[in-house]
């Protein structure tokens, strides 16, 4: 695969399965040892995996985007039957062979409360089960786990045993229902609700430029770490890990501008550990999340998407914002055969009174299928789009992040001419264009 940087299926990989940093295992093929690497890994890296020419092992991401039962020693009926336990099957997970015999990976995709789980929510709330079952659960925070779809691993599920290859085994887990971990039986959590706020997000480079030259300047350390650990937030590095990569890049990249570091390195590291929890804890309890996260979660979209759903609407912005929030909203889950839709966001999208209107025309135009299923406390609506997806590389991203709102989406791809000439061709009368663009762009 020469081009496998263009690669949509690699891309998508990507952003789900590894953790580049800070270190790294690798196994040659038909070697029993695994040997540490102590660096970022490398895409060449990943590709001879999903190839079958090496073995690549990874720790786990902050928000993890899949899970995996890792199941040693045991016959196929066994490892079936705890599988079952968990309310895992064919629908939310996929069994695959491991490389020993008698080893098997069970790969789901899990939420909780239908929102991304921190790593320290997954390993907390799997760990009794994985203990009681004798299995291990991946992905952890010091420890790797080899990537999924590589040499010897093959599905064993009878709906995929007939896959190929890693797009194939990829393509089908895309389509996996959600497994929510409040299913599983645990001790009574605290759940704090937090209203959502706005995050600042101008601190991302920064935080970057000082973790690659260091200090810049006296009296920086406390604010030059907290950009730093923002920046390991945004990257969906894991909170122990965060720590001990700001700890070490202090110690080394100090520069002569802190004297704290010298005279009291035990205070320094104590501070870190103080500023990392912060930033972790309050952005996970205000639902605020890492870039990939945020995207993968919230959803993102195209200047394309947005110039197909101005015509579709005539300009009318109510149900263009409508069918801008839903198409964002699709467009991570194109892959499901079924979107499933909580009616709370239907109507924040648009209102009580016209939410379902909004749909009856959409399906009148042949781009949405509804299936009235519904589940108390679960979703109320699922459905089924027609839509033209487009390649997820032209996703409109401010600082590696979809804007949440219509407004602010698009204020970040349009010029105000251009805007309104976009309304006007999709049937608005040119004073009211006027005003809509005026009402976005100078707000």
């Amino acid at each position: 695969m020469s081009n496998y940087k263009q690669n949509k299926n690699f891309l998508q990989y990507k952003k789900i399965f590894p953790q580049y940093i800070p270190r790294y295992a690798i196994k040659p093929i038909g070697t029993k040892k695994w040997i540490m690497q102590n660096k970022p890994l490398h895409d060449s890296y990943i590709l001879q995996h999903l190839t079958g020419k090496i073995n690549i092992s990874c720790l786990g991401t902050w928000y993890n985007h899949y899970a995996l039962l890792d199941v040693d020693s045991r016959d196929r009926g066994e490892v079936e039957e705890i599988r079952e336990r968990l309310k895992l099957d064919t629908d939310n997970s996929m069994l695959f062979s491991s490389e020993s015999k008698d080893s098997y990976h069970c790969l789901f995709s899990p939420t909780y409360n239908k929102k991304p789980p921190t790593l320290r929510l997954l390993n907390e709330i799997l760990k009794p089960f994985a203990k009681e079952n004798g299995v291990e659960i991946y992905p952890q925070p010091n420890k790797t786990i080899r990537l999924p779809f590589g040499y010897n691993q093959r599905p064993l599920d009878f709906e995929y045993v007939g896959l190929k290859d890693w797009e194939e085994y990829l393509y089908w887990f895309l389509k996996l229902d959600s497994f929510d971990l409040k299913s599983v039986p645990q001790q009574l959590r605290l759940e704090l609700k937090i209203p959502k706020e706005k995050s600042n997000l101008t601190t991302y480079q920064e935080g970057k430029y000082l973790y690659l030259e260091g200090l810049q300047l006296p009296s920086s350390r406390h604010e030059s770490q907290f950009k730093v650990l923002y920046w390991l937030w945004r990257n969906n590095v894991p909170l122990p890990t965060a720590i001990s990569l700001v700890w070490d890049w202090i110690k080394v990249k100090h520069n002569g501008f802190s004297k704290q570091i010298i005279i009291n390195p035990k205070s320094v590291l104590a501070e870190i550990q103080r500023q990392a929890n912060h930033i972790y804890e309050t952005y996970h309890y205000s639902g605020v999340y890492p870039d990939n996260t945020h995207n993968t979660f919230y959803g993102f979209i195209t200047k394309e998407d947005i110039n197909d759903i101005i015509i579709i609407s005539e300009a009318r912005l109510p149900k263009a914002k409508f069918s801008f929030n839903l198409i964002k909203y699709c467009n991570p889950r194109r892959y499901q055969t079924f979107v499933q839709l909580h009616r709370d966001s239907l109507v924040e999208w648009s209102s009580t009174r016209t939410y379902l209107k909004n749909l009856d025309e959409l399906q009148a135009k042949g781009i949405v299928k509804r299936y009235d299923s519904y589940k108390v406390d679960e979703f109320s609506k699922s459905i089924k789009i027609n839509w033209k997806f487009k390649d997820i590389d032209k996703a409109i991203l401010v600082d590696n992040r979809a804007p949440e709102s219509f407004e602010d989406t698009i204020k970040a791809c349009y010029k105000p001419e251009e805007f309104r000439e976009l309304l006007i061709r999709a049937g608005s009368e040119r004073t009211n264009a006027i005003k809509a663009v005026k009402n976005i762009f100078e707000v």
